[in-house]
């Protein structure tokens, strides 16, 4: 009876590591993901090239609307006006969608754990994403996620981050202009201890063969003035260490910065590079011309993109094939990642 009530204590333990919040069996080789889009401006979106690429899985990288407000029926108002668009109606009759917010969609510029209207916004954001009734996501604060996709050739789990609803203060010099430079929060967190609890749990999964980490904001760039990880050292730090422990490859995924690029970063202690793929705008890129980035890869595209990664696997190792499209399915830039 002792050893019995042991296992079952021991399989109770365990059980919630080989979990997602939703498991999927579905093959996965093509995923296209994307962030900021303005729903007022569907003449300039690019439903039409993201539906010639025929993805598997779409995945929203926060402002997926621009609500900026406290009005929850203005809110919805904007979801609607994005989910009736008729290319993105094409989208989700042929592939699973899912996503995470970012400042906007969460409801105010820069916000953090201080907006008011959170929880509702939050419950918005799940409805236009389709996230079921019966998802583990609804029943708890913010708006994190997980997805596993079980493939036969390699499994893939997709972590959504919600670096909004537990956010610290950030204070900002030149607040309100155009010169305006996030500072640093030294000992302030991002995450909240008990995603962070479950990120950790998500992570330690050893059915995984490749982990994709979503985060609206850039987690490796140090250098530009705008919402990032490293304004949160001790946060990034803590993001990083935990993604040492694992013994998988992980590729970061974000949006936010009306321009994209792909970092990498060799991380000390890691068996892997680690990569970031940053898409951004859909449909508002950036004017900014010049701004350093040490850990880029190539140049940064500032013309509206969204981006695909096609999934190989090699010797039960993912390659990635990274492209960033653009108006009329113009290639923008494309990158070979493997892991060995």
């Amino acid at each position: 009876m002792k050893v019995l009530l042991i296992s079952l204590i021991f399989i109770t333990f365990l059980a919630p590591a080989q979990q997602a919040d939703v498991a999927v069996n579905k093959e996965i080789l093509r995923i296209a993901f994307g962030s900021c889009s303005k729903q007022d401006q569907p003449e300039s979106q690019l439903w039409a090239e993201v539906n010639k690429t025929n993805p598997d899985l779409w995945v929203w990288l926060g402002d997926n609307i621009y609500g900026d407000t406290e009005d929850m029926d203005v809110m919805k108002a904007k979801y609607d006006q994005q989910k009736s668009h008729t290319g993105y109606k094409t989208l989700l009759s042929r592939s699973s969608v899912i996503g995470i917010w970012d400042d906007h969609d969460f409801g105010v510029n820069d916000g953090g754990a201080e907006y008011p209207m959170k929880d509702q916004s939050r419950d918005l954001l799940f409805d236009f994403l389709n996230v079921d009734k019966n998802n583990p996501a609804r029943k708890r604060q913010g708006a994190y996620q997980s997805y596993t996709y079980n493939n036969s050739q390699g499994n893939i789990k997709v972590i959504l981050l919600d670096a909004r609803y537990f956010r610290d203060s950030l204070k900002w010099e030149n607040p309100g202009t155009d010169d305006k430079i996030a500072l640093k929060n030294e000992t302030g967190d991002i995450l909240g201890e008990t995603q962070w609890k479950w990120l950790e749990n998500q992570l330690s999964d050893n059915e995984i063969d490749l982990f994709i980490l979503a985060s609206g904001i850039q987690v490796i760039p140090e250098e530009h003035r705008w919402e990032k990880w490293s304004n949160f050292p001790m946060a990034k730090e803590r993001l990083l260490n935990t993604i040492k422990k694992i013994d998988t490859p992980l590729i970061i995924i974000s949006g936010d910065r009306h321009l994209s690029e792909v970092s990498k970063l060799d991380l000390e202690g890691y068996d892997y590079p680690l990569y970031e793929l940053t898409s951004s705008s859909l449909n508002s890129p950036s004017t900014i011309s010049e701004e350093n980035n040490r850990f880029r890869l190539k140049n940064k595209i500032h013309e509206r993109n969204f981006a695909t990664m096609t999934i190989i696997w090699i010797a039960g190792k993912p390659s990635i094939q990274l492209k960033y499209i653009g108006k009329g399915g113009k290639s923008l830039a494309s990158h070979q990642i493997q892991f060995n």
